[in-house]
C-alpha cells in the first residue's frame, strides 16, 4: 500500500529558507564540541563549521563526504570522507549524461520510423507494418526545449499550453498515408529491439515500479511511459471525489473508492497496483477545499500502448489494420540461448521517419528535472549506438569506463542503473569532483553546464536558496531517496572564481526535506568560507 500524496508540499521560497539563517547564525556561538576538540578541528574552522550544522540539524549520526577544488586547474580545497562509498541517489545522472555527450554528441539525434518489408502495392497495401522506437524518451505531449514554469496551484490551468501526447503518432500516420498506404493487411508490431528487453535496472525496489518515477526502461516509450493520476474533491462532503487518468483515461481499470471529506481535514490518498495487474485501486479521503492534485504512475507495457495509440492515428487517417498490434522485443534469455537474434536486422523500407530535438536539449531535461527514465534510456541507448548491443550490462561497462577516463579510481564507483534508482549504485565524493573537473575541460563544458539545476531560478534547484546570497551562483544536481540527499556541481564566488564539489550525506533519520536543508547549509557554508578568501 502506497500513500499516493507522498511529496513535501512545496512552501514559499522565504519558507524554505526561514530556517537557514538562524541555524547559521547560532553556529558562531556555539562552543566548541568534544568531538571537533577530539578530531583536532580547530574552533571557526570550515570543519568545525560544518560540524556544527550536522550537530544542530541532528543529522550528526549520519555518514557525511564532502570535496571541494577550484577550477580550473583543480587544486582540491577540502577533503571529508571522500573516499568512502556512498549512495549517490540521482547525482549518479551526471556521469550517464556526461558519457552519453562526451561519446555521443550534443547534436546526436534519436530516429522514430515507420517502416514495412516491401513498399505499399499499387493498391496501397503493405502486410505487417512496423513502429520501431530507438529511445527517443520523448514521445508525449513534453514541450522542449525546457523553460522552467512556476508551479500553480489547478494542475489544469496549464494543460491547455502542451500539446497533445499523441502528437508524434499522429505525424507519423500522416507520413505513412502520403506514401500512398491504405491497408495493413498483416500485423502493426510495436518494434522494441533497439534495447534488450530489461525494463527494470538492478534492485529496484517493487514498490518504485508503479510509479512514474521508476517506469519501465523501453526503446518505444510514450509520455514517459507514465500516466497522469488525477484528483479532485467534490462537491460537498461525502461525495466521490473526481479521479481519473491522463493521456489514457482508460489504460488500468480505476476502482475509485475516494470520498470528499470536509473542509479542513487531513487529506490522505492511498493507491495499490500489484506488478502486473490491470487494476488501480484508489481510496482515502480528500478535503472539499483541496485544489486538484495528481500523481504519475507508470505503465505496464509501454511499447503495447503506443502501437495501440498508433494503429488509432492510423485508423483516423483511413488506413485499415487488418491484423492485431504485437510488440516485438527479446528478453535476455532469447539473446542469451540465440545469439543471431539480437539485435534483429531491419525491415526493409521506411515509410516515415521522425527525429528528435538534438540530444543536448534531452540532457537539459534530464538533469533540470532529474528524470530518470530518460537516464536509463540514455545508458542503453549509449550501449546500443557503440557496441551495437542496447542492454543493462554493456551501457554499465561503458559508464564504468566512461568514469575511470574521467579520473575516478579504481573502486571509486558501482554501477547498477543509469538513474541512481538503485539501492546498488556507489560513488565516491572523490568520483564525482573528478567528474566535475573532466567536464571543466571538456569542449562540451558549456553544454553540461548549462543543463545543471541552477540556484533558486530554475529544476530541482528552482526552490532552494532562493533569496539567498547564493541564488544564481550554483549550478548543481541534486540527488534524494530514503535517508540520502545529494549536491553535486559548481559554484562561483563574488570574485568570479569557480569552484567545483560535491556534498553527500546517507544514513540518516531526517525526511527528505530536512536532509536537503542540512546539504543547502553545507553549500553555504562553503561558500562563505571561500567567498571571504583572497587566495584559495
Amino acid at each position: 500500500m502506497l500513500t499516493l500524496m507522498r511529496r513535501a508540499s512545496r512552501r514559499h521560497t522565504t519558507a524554505w529558507f526561514r530556517g537557514v539563517v538562524p541555524i547559521l547564525t547560532i553556529i558562531a556561538l556555539l562552543p566548541a564540541p568534544v568531538s571537533a576538540r577530539q578530531h583536532g578541528h580547530r574552533r571557526g574552522s570550515l570543519d568545525w563549521r560544518i560540524d556544527a550544522i550536522l550537530r544542530a540539524s541532528g543529522a550528526e549520526h549520519g555518514f557525511w563526504g564532502i570535496e571541494v577544488a577550484e577550477l580550473p586547474k583543480g587544486k582540491i580545497l577540502y577533503r571529508r570522507n571522500t573516499d568512502h562509498l556512498f549512495l549517490p541517489a540521482s547525482n549518479l545522472k551526471l556521469f550517464t549524461t556526461a558519457a552519453a555527450l562526451q561519446t555521443l554528441g550534443p547534436d546526436f539525434v534519436f530516429r522514430t520510423t515507420v517502416e514495412s518489408e516491401t513498399p505499399p502495392d499499387p493498391q496501397g497495401r503493405v502486410q505487417d507494418l512496423y513502429l520501431v522506437g530507438r529511445g527517443d524518451p520523448n514521445l508525449g505531449s513534453r514541450v522542449l526545449p525546457y523553460r522552467y514554469q512556476q508551479p500553480q496551484k489547478g494542475l489544469t490551468a496549464t494543460a491547455g499550453s502542451q500539446p497533445p501526447a499523441d502528437r508524434v503518432f499522429q505525424e507519423l500516420a500522416e507520413l505513412v498515408r502520403a506514401r500512398g498506404v491504405r491497408e495493413v493487411i498483416g500485423k502493426l508490431v510495436a518494434d522494441d529491439t533497439y534495447y534488450l528487453y530489461e525494463p527494470y535496472s538492478h534492485n529496484w525496489a517493487i514498490d518504485d515500479m508503479q510509479w512514474g518515477y521508476g517506469a519501465p526502461v523501453t526503446a518505444l516509450a510514450f509520455n514517459d511511459n507514465a500516466l497522469e493520476l488525477h484528483f479532485r474533491p467534490g462537491a460537498k462532503a461525502g461525495d466521490p471525489a473526481q479521479v481519473w487518468l491522463d493521456p489514457v483515461a482508460d489504460y488500468y481499470e480505476l476502482n475509485n473508492r475516494v470520498l470528499t471529506s470536509a473542509a479542513g481535514t487531513e487529506k490522505q490518498i492511498f493507491i495499490e497496483r500489484a506488478p502486473g495487474s490491470m487494476e488501480l485501486d484508489a481510496w482515502g479521503q480528500i478535503p472539499a477545499d483541496a485544489v486538484e492534485d495528481s500523481d504519475t504512475v507508470a505503465i505496464e507495457h509501454p511499447p503495447q500502448l503506443a502501437g495501440e495509440i498508433f494503429r488509432k492515428a492510423l485508423e483516423a487517417r483511413g488506413i485499415t489494420v487488418r491484423g492485431s498490434v504485437s510488440v516485438a522485443e527479446v528478453t535476455r534469455p532469447e539473446a542469451a540461448m540465440s545469439p543471431g537474434l539480437f539485435p534483429p536486422a531491419p525491415h526493409g523500407v521506411v515509410l516515415a521517419q521522425h527525429d528528435s530535438l538534438p540530444l543536448r536539449e534531452d540532457i537539459k531535461l534530464t538533469l533540470k528535472v532529474s528524470q530518470n527514465l530518460h537516464a536509463d534510456m540514455l545508458l542503453r541507448t549509449l550501449a546500443h549506438e557503440t557496441q551495437h548491443y542496447g542492454s543493462l550490462t554493456v551501457g554499465l561497462e561503458i559508464l564504468n569506463r566512461f568514469a575511470e577516463t574521467a579520473g575516478a579510481s579504481p573502486g571509486s564507483t558501482y554501477f547498477a542503473d543509469g538513474s541512481g534508482l538503485s539501492r546498488e549504485d556507489l560513488v565516491a565524493p572523490d568520483a564525482l569532483l573528478r567528474l566535475l573537473l573532466f567536464m571543466a575541460r571538456s569542449p562540451r563544458f558549456a553544454v553540461f553546464f548549462d543543463a545543471l539545476p541552477v540556484a533558486g531560478l530554475d529544476g530541482t534547484l528552482a526552490e532552494r536558496f532562493r533569496g539567498s546570497r547564493v541564488e544564481g551562483r550554483i549550478n548543481a544536481k541534486t540527488g534524494s531517496v530514503e535517508h540520502v540527499n545529494t549536491l553535486s556541481g559548481y559554484m562561483e564566488l563574488p570574485s568570479g572564481k569557480r569552484l567545483a564539489f560535491s556534498i553527500m550525506g546517507n544514513s540518516y533519520t531526517l525526511r527528505s526535506r530536512e536532509g536537503a536543508t542540512v546539504v543547502d547549509h553545507i553549500a553555504l557554508a562553503l561558500y562563505d568560507w571561500y567567498a571571504r578568501r583572497k587566495r584559495l
